[in-house]
């Protein structure tokens, strides 16, 4: 029952976070369907190619996953090949990869393509060093997909020239209340990436305020 709340918790952060940049952009208007940019499906496939082929190789996720006693022996590249595999199977793998699309795609509506880049990564390495004591071993890209997430969220939520799209980032909040009160340990992501969104410029890049 936990897990199953967590998931459409999930799902919450990023739908919300989508809702979030359009209606930011959209600077008060009736928002316009999300359209998939270069930057956006570029940053998808670098995580979705590997995942979809470790399913016919699943050698891939032992050699590319986060793995704390080889990081501490020198595996630094892991904190950033632990993204583009998966351990939860086929089902986690399609759930990781959906999630991970609406979320490129508000961030890259909201913000253009290299801050989504740039904190995107940033995320993958942060949120690994921060959850490598509780879960020393696992791969997957849902702990910086909910940081891209809650980056956009919390940014729109600092900048008052947005008002109209904070109800959508409030919600993606009380989505992270619910993940944190559940004990998971995406929480830690969820926090870092509301602490990467208040980085200045803070609105959408169509903001001349930001």
């Amino acid at each position: 029952m936990v897990d199953t709340v967590v998931g459409i918790a999930f799902y919450a952060v990023v739908v919300l976070a989508m809702l979030t940049a359009l209606r930011a952009v959209a600077a008060g208007r009736e928002p316009s369907p999300p359209r998939p940019s270069a930057a956006a499906v570029g940053l998808w496939l670098v995580v979705a190619v590997p995942s979809l082929v470790q399913l016919a190789v699943p050698e891939l996720l032992p050699a590319l996953e986060r793995d704390a006693g080889l990081i501490r022996a020198g595996q630094v590249w892991r904190l950033v090949t632990s993204a583009v595999v998966q351990d939860g199977g086929l089902v986690g793998t399609v759930s990781n990869l959906v999630i991970l699309a609406i979320a490129v795609v508000a961030a890259e509506r909201y913000w253009g393509g290299r801050r989504t880049w740039v904190t995107f990564w940033v995320a993958v390495v942060g949120a690994d060093l921060l959850v490598l004591g509780v879960e020393p071993v696992g791969g997957g890209n849902s702990m910086a997909t909910l940081a891209l997430a809650c980056a956009v969220a919390s940014n729109a939520l600092a900048s008052p020239s947005r008002r109209w799209a904070w109800p959508p980032a409030v919600g993606v909040l009380v989505a992270v209340g619910v993940i944190v009160a559940a004990g998971n340990y995406h929480a830690v992501a969820c926090a870092l990436g509301l602490l990467l969104g208040l980085v200045p410029p803070r609105g959408p890049r169509t903001d001349s305020s930001a």
